[in-house]
């Protein structure tokens, strides 16, 4: 392994049955009940996405996988996964307290190649996948795990994982930032009106120790790991426009519209509002619902990464692109309409389907930009088609930068989830 480089990885990792299938990042360990499993990661240049894959050895009769290997968080070459191995039929609910985690790094100088390790139990009362994060520390090979669960309104508990002491500790933490009013109306009895702070993903400033749990529509909350004695956590609010998404916005989930990276010295965040109308009936090819898709738009905006606690005005719009604008090449064209994805099903009137029909969703900024002007998109012809390809948007000059087919066989719906992570790259 060399230099860095970002990848887009799926969070889901994919369970190997074959004995055989290994490369320079493959690591093993045992799990809590002695089993014997194997991870590799599978780099790839975006936007084909790479991918994480388990093998379970020397299997106890009996056992097997519940259900597929999740990575929970990845930062700058560590990788936080979960997996669940049992007896008989999987459980309605898979709690931490049938899964073991692990920390597993592809590329590891001071382990001597690549490393998978088991974390110590017992781990953290009920905390959910996607309020876990990692920050790497140092070029020692140290690490934090940081999980936030919460309390009431402004109170949380806070649990630790250092590899020095390869335990876990728990602490009170409170939101230091003023209770600055939501930028829309709400009804009295929402639940947003309180602070009731719903975490969709985690970031990592590792360059100021930082980890952030992301409600993307609330904001941000911000805890520095490095300071022993910090007992408060910073609110930074994201933006929201009243009006957005039909002035819906609130009423449905963030993750296929919104996403948060840290790029550089910046935060970036990225905002995707579809135009169109949901029409009578189901979809005869698909069985969801029939939506018809006018145009699309993405919003990124940026901050310094040196906040504290700042309004959502703070946040500086970098580009905004509408699909009806966007410019595809000859080759990414016709490849499009091969494929079928820009083609209109059983409508001779009209010989194509631009990119702003597509049923898009899912926008992830690249983190190999400093300006942060790439951004990564799934698109189908509709909701719940079976062909999807991931896009390349170039917001700074208007056109796609590349496409790749990606596998949907595992999910047909929006819940296919990729994000943006640094890797070290194989030596060449």
């Amino acid at each position: 392994m060399a230099a860095a480089c970002c990848v887009l990885v799926d969070s889901g990792a994919y369970i190997d049955d074959t004995n055989d299938s290994t490369n320079e990042s493959t690591a093993q360990t045992f799990t809590s009940r002695g089993n014997q499993i194997v991870v590799s990661l599978w780099p790839a240049h975006p936007p084909i996405p790479s991918r994480l894959s388990v093998h379970g050895l020397l299997l106890h009769p009996g056992e097997d996988f519940f259900q597929e290997p999740k990575i929970l968080c990845a930062a700058d070459g560590f990788f936080v996964l979960r997996t669940a191995i049992g007896r008989g039929p999987p459980p309605f609910n898979i709690t931490q307290k049938m899964s073991d985690y692990f920390v597993y790094q592809p590329a590891s100088s001071t382990w001597g190649g690549p490393s998978l390790r088991l974390l110590a139990h017992p781990h953290p009362h009920l905390f959910t996948d996607n309020v876990v994060g990692v920050l790497p520390r140092g070029g020692g090979g140290h690490f934090t795990i940081a999980v936030l669960s919460q309390a009431s309104y402004y109170k949380f508990v806070l649990y630790l994982f250092k590899s020095e002491d390869w335990c876990w500790t728990s602490k009170k933490v409170l939101v230091d930032s003023p209770r600055i009013p939501f930028p829309m109306p709400l009804p009295p009895d929402d639940v947003h009106g309180h602070f009731q702070h719903l975490t969709n993903s985690v970031i990592t400033i590792g360059s100021r120790g930082l980890v952030g749990w992301v409600d993307l529509w609330h904001g941000i909350l911000l805890y520095d790991v490095l300071r022993d004695d910090n007992d408060k956590i910073r609110l930074v609010p994201l933006p929201v426009r009243p009006g957005s998404h039909g002035g819906k916005a609130l009423e449905c989930c963030p993750k296929p519209y919104r996403s948060v990276a840290v790029v550089g010295d910046c935060l970036k965040f990225v905002e995707l509002e579809a135009f169109g109308d949901r029409l009578p009936g189901k979809d005869p090819e698909t069985g969801g619902p029939k939506l018809r898709i006018d145009d699309w738009a993405l919003t990124t905006y940026s901050t310094n990464c040196n906040i504290t606690g700042n309004p959502p005005e703070d946040w500086k719009i970098d580009f905004t692109v509408n699909a009806s604008a966007v410019r595809i090449d000859t080759t990414m064209r016709s490849g499009l309409v091969r494929c079928g994805m820009l083609l209109r099903n059983n409508d001779e009137a009209a010989a194509e389907r631009n990119l702003q029909n597509l049923w898009t969703y899912q926008p992830v900024v690249s983190l190999n930009d400093d300006e942060g002007a790439v951004v990564y998109l799934i698109s189908r012809v509709k909701f719940r088609h079976p062909k999807a390809w991931l896009l390349a948007l170039d917001m700074a000059n208007n056109q796609v930068q590349a496409m790749a087919m990606i596998e949907t066989e595992r999910s047909t719906a929006l819940s296919l989830n990729y994000f943006p992570c640094r890797i070290s790259s194989p030596a060449t």
